[in-house]
């Protein structure tokens, strides 16, 4: 039975992972610096039809938006090492986001999944221990109430459809054990922003002085993904199907039209279901299949 379990995990896993549209930035490949910034003046990196936008200005030789980058030194604090990812490497692969001020991200209208996120050693080193800029989080004392947050605004047609927020650090807690600068690669969910066509990205600090925020405003992203199938866990749970695993018959908590999808993602079985009432399920070979009613979907087993 362990074995059975193990091999179902796998299958999903293989499920998932094959419909799924990622951008994990690693088709891109660099020069000596190991870092794509805009100064081709192309002004967009685009990749599995997202578009990451990018201004850069060859007269101060800066840039805003996304930059990609493999640059992995987590030790070097300042400016000059502004292409670095303080966990010390990519989420996969070799390449990885770098987002500042004006980052966005275009694309035909869909639900995004989310991306995995962390902090630039820029940043992260800034908030640790400060800098000629910035102020050491928590102050001398480790009691200043200081934070850096990212707020992932959806558009959908240039209309805000909603806002996701994420703390890149926060030290607002009694407990200043429990402060902390984020330092892995953490999943961001924004499903909750709905069907969007356009991401933009905003900074915000407790440290902020007369020419704007103090604090570095970077982040860090890799593996920005869609599922192809909407194959959302959060949804997965509102729809409730029994007994799963399942021989004969099968019973649902919701009215609608049940599809059930083999694991190449073909269409085995469409009926009609009320809520409640069994449905037969003996024709069917055993396996695991992909059980959609609406926007709700979830994962049964046949045996």
């Amino acid at each position: 039975m362990k074995k059975n379990v193990l091999l179902i995990i796998s299958l999903i896993g293989m499920f998932i992972n094959s419909n799924a549209q990622v951008a994990n930035f690693d088709a891109l490949t660099f020069d000596s610096t190991g870092v794509w910034n805009g100064s081709d003046l192309s002004g967009v990196f685009e990749e599995e039809g997202f578009q990451f936008y990018n201004s850069f200005n060859p007269e101060w030789s800066s840039w805003s938006g996304f930059s990609i980058s493999s640059q992995v030194d987590d030790t070097t604090a300042g400016w000059s090492n502004q292409y670095s990812v303080y966990n010390g490497e990519a989420y996969s692969g070799s390449n990885f986001a770098l987002g500042t001020s004006g980052a966005s991200i275009s694309f035909e209208s869909k639900v995004i999944d989310g991306f995995y996120i962390t902090n630039s050693t820029y940043a992260a080193l800034s908030m640790l221990h400060g800098d000629s800029f910035a102020k050491k989080f928590g102050g001398a004392s480790g009691d200043d109430s200081d934070w850096f947050k990212l707020s992932v605004i959806g558009k959908l047609d240039t209309v805000v459809t909603d806002t996701v927020e994420f703390y890149l650090a926060d030290y607002r807690f009694e407990d200043n054990s429990q402060d902390y600068i984020v330092s892995d690669w953490t999943w961001l969910d924004l499903n909750a922003l709905g069907e969007v066509s356009e991401l933009s990205f905003e900074f915000s600090s407790t440290d902020n002085g007369q020419w704007g925020m103090n604090t570095p405003a970077y982040f860090c992203m890799d593996d920005f993904k869609v599922n192809t199938l909407d194959l959302d866990e959060n949804i997965a749970e509102v729809i409730s199907i029994y007994p799963n695993p399942v021989q004969d018959m099968l019973s649902i908590n919701i009215s609608g039209v049940l599809s059930l999808f083999d694991l190449s993602g073909k269409l085995v079985k469409s009926n009609s279901v009320v809520a409640g009432n069994p449905i037969s399920m003996s024709e069917l070979k055993s396996g695991l299949y992909i059980a959609k009613v609406g926007s709700h979907i979830k994962k049964i087993v046949k045996y």
